[in-house]
């Protein structure tokens, strides 16, 4: 289960991404649009932009294997989300408040930090064309500092 301050944290983080691998252990980087987690808080469906699925599905149905990292830009607050593929689907009416949401946050983190202008950073995060869900078997903490790879759920020693 994804600890509640987990769920607080991303619901104001501001970028993503998705890692994944093929059968023959290349990497592949997805850049997300937007997540969500399940009601009862075992799941994350990503969003991701049809130019950032090559290799997505054919990896996912060979090993089910998926990696988010999700950061909240400026504390550089940084989790790393691993788990099981469950099913993918076209983007849905629904969804687009999530990915706007989401564009919002990175457009408000970054407009201060970096000078780029407003319509550049509203350009970065592509609206999403395909929800990827799966269920987060382990957490890890990625922000940078001594705790940066420690496993959190499930616990370590566990």
């Amino acid at each position: 289960m994804i600890p509640g301050v987990i769920v607080e944290f991303l619901g104001r983080a501001s970028v993503a991404v998705a890692g994944t691998r093929d059968q023959n252990l290349v990497p592949h980087i997805h850049f997300v649009s937007g997540w969500q987690v399940s009601e009862d808080s075992t799941e994350l469906t990503c969003f991701i932009p049809a130019k950032f699925t090559d290799n997505l599905i054919s990896s996912l149905e060979d090993n089910g294997q998926l990696a988010l990292t999700v950061e909240q830009i400026g504390p550089h607050e940084t989790y790393q989300f691993k788990g099981d593929y469950l099913d993918s689907r076209p983007l849905q009416e629904d969804d687009l408040s999530i990915y706007e949401d989401c564009r919002e946050r990175f457009v408000s983190a970054c407009l201060p930090r970096f000078g780029i202008p407003e319509d550049v950073l509203r350009r970065y995060i592509s609206k999403p064309s395909l929800a990827v869900r799966f269920k987060v078997r382990e957490i890890f903490v990625q922000t940078p500092g001594p705790s940066a790879g420690k496993r959190l759920v499930p616990s370590e020693g566990s």
